[in-house]
């Protein structure tokens, strides 16, 4: 008997021993789990995971590997957002501590840009992007795509407006109406056009409307600088201030588009513009039309000997 029970207690003491490896090698590969960021919280996330790990757990620890760098969460995703993601489950309010401060940088920047955007909607799209680890360039990409934005402000808006009055300047402002400027705000907004990109097709709008001086124009001088002139004109001859003429003005944008008989864009001369001024209706109006016709008269009486 008393061999039978040094063998039972040998067995048993050899069982003990191996399922205690047994703990110790799987809490081993639990560690080596742990290492490379995977746990039953992750795994959670990502089930695919509980293949890597019970390969850990069972101390298969090249197979593990193997698996792990075969999964899509390895390939797929970046070390910022595995990190992201680890927190997300594993740290949640860590990872929304660290969510508020990237939607607080990224509303700063966007304010300073000028977009307006419902705050729902910002708030969901911010939060994707940090989630997959978007570039700013890529969040400002899904804003633009997103359908939410109400309108800009800001760089955006002072840069549209600065463009508003230069195409002004070159004649065109009446050419270009709303929907081309919202598509400019959101170009620029996006870093796919620039000022110096929009303000030459102004120069080129102006240079096909304005040929005689297409030039000119193409050049970078303003249809303002070339207009000056006519403009002077009419607020001399119909004793007007020459602000308020524009390049609607029937007068003032014969004068700018003028052809010769064969139809051929030509500079009209300003004595001829000048004339024409004279023989409007508004013109008999003015201090200088009266002040000319009683010259006009004085001449005649002076002619006849009345005076």
């Amino acid at each position: 008997m008393g061999a039978i029970d040094d063998g039972l207690a040998t067995a048993a003491a050899a069982a003990s021993a191996a399922a205690t490896a047994k703990a110790t090698a799987a809490q081993k590969g639990v560690e080596s789990a742990n290492s490379y960021g995977i746990s039953q919280t992750l795994i959670a996330a990502y089930p695919e995971l509980q293949a890597v790990y019970d390969l850990f757990k069972a101390g298969d620890t090249g197979k593990a590997i193997e698996a792990l760098q075969a999964t899509k969460y390895y390939t797929e995703l970046s070390a910022t957002v595995k990190t992201r993601m680890k927190a997300k489950a594993e740290q949640n309010g860590v990872y929304l501590q660290q969510l508020d401060a990237y939607k607080v940088a990224a509303r700063k920047r966007l304010v300073t840009s000028g977009v307006k955007i419902d705050m729902l909607a910002f708030d969901k799209l911010v939060e994707r992007s940090y989630d997959t680890g978007m570039t700013d360039d890529q969040l400002d990409e899904a804003i633009l795509f997103s359908g939410k934005i109400t309108g800009f402000g800001g760089n955006v808006l002072g840069s549209t407006e600065s463009l508003k009055a230069y195409a002004e300047s070159f004649g065109v402002g009446n050419y270009l109406l709303k929907p081309y400027w919202d598509q400019k705000s959101k170009d620029l907004f996006a870093g796919t056009t620039t000022i110096d990109d929009i303000q030459k097709e102004i120069r080129d709008q102006s240079a096909s409307a304005f040929p005689a001086y297409a030039d000119k124009l193409s050049a970078g001088v303003s249809l303002d600088m070339i207009a000056s002139s006519y403009k002077g004109a009419m607020a001399t001859i119909l004793e007007k201030d020459a602000n308020s003429f524009n390049y609607t003005d029937p007068r003032l944008r014969s004068a700018l588009q003028s052809v010769d008989k064969d139809g051929k864009p030509v500079t009209k001369p300003l004595w001829q513009f000048e004339k024409e001024l004279r023989s409007t209706p508004e013109w008999q109006y003015t201090n200088n039309a009266r002040d000319s016709i009683d010259s006009m008269q004085l001449k005649v009486m002076q002619d006849w000997g009345i005076m």
